[in-house]
């Protein structure tokens, strides 16, 4: 083979790079920094918003939590830039130990017998996000109450999750906000004391 490697690569050699590239969040996490460096405002309205962002992520409504993040940072007074980052929190990584979570937390808070296991929950939660985009079409395009009400009616998992949710958005958001105010004030304190 004229372009082939001079040296056969070890099979072993190349599924440990290639976790360790997977596992590697150095470039997100300076990607992360950078904006968090750049973003103008004071540290306590950074924070609100990054808050925000996180603790929306920790809800349901997938492909509403920018919009939702925005909204409570706006709410708040705080960064609208900084929960649009915050939302990042939600990602393919995180977003099946939240459900799981936010489910049992439910549970808890419901404390019904009939509820189905959430061994059940990851499968069939595709379909409910479809049905419940669909209910919000619903709320906002007709007036027909009785198609709403069928299209609630047969949510199961995502109305336990938003419960479980709440409390779970709560201690995210105080716990994220008083981190993220420390560090954006070291980060500012430090950028003073260089000048």
């Amino acid at each position: 083979m004229p372009f082939g490697r001079r040296n056969k690569a070890n099979f072993f050699l190349f599924i440990k790079n290639n976790i360790k590239i997977l596992f590697s969040f150095n470039r997100t996490k300076k990607y992360f920094l950078l904006n968090l460096k750049r973003m103008k405002g004071s540290s306590h309205d950074i924070a609100i918003g990054l808050a925000s962002g996180i603790a929306v992520s920790f809800t349901p409504f997938l492909g509403l939590h920018a919009l939702l993040g925005i909204t409570l940072a706006w709410i708040l007074r705080g960064s609208m830039a900084a929960a649009l980052v915050g939302t990042l929190f939600g990602n393919p990584w995180t977003f099946p130990f939240i459900w799981y979570l936010s489910y049992e937390i439910g549970k808890l808070l419901i404390s019904d017998t009939n509820i189905l296991n959430a061994y059940y929950l990851l499968p069939s939660l595709k379909d409910e996000m479809i049905v419940l985009f669909i209910l919000i079409k619903n709320i906002f395009l007709t007036t027909d109450y009785s198609l709403i009400k069928d299209n609630f009616n047969s949510l199961k998992f995502i109305p336990i999750m938003a419960l479980g949710s709440i409390p779970m958005a709560v201690i995210s958001w105080f716990f994220s906000y008083f981190v993220f105010e420390s560090i954006i004030n070291s980060y500012k304190n430090k950028l003073l004391k260089k000048k």
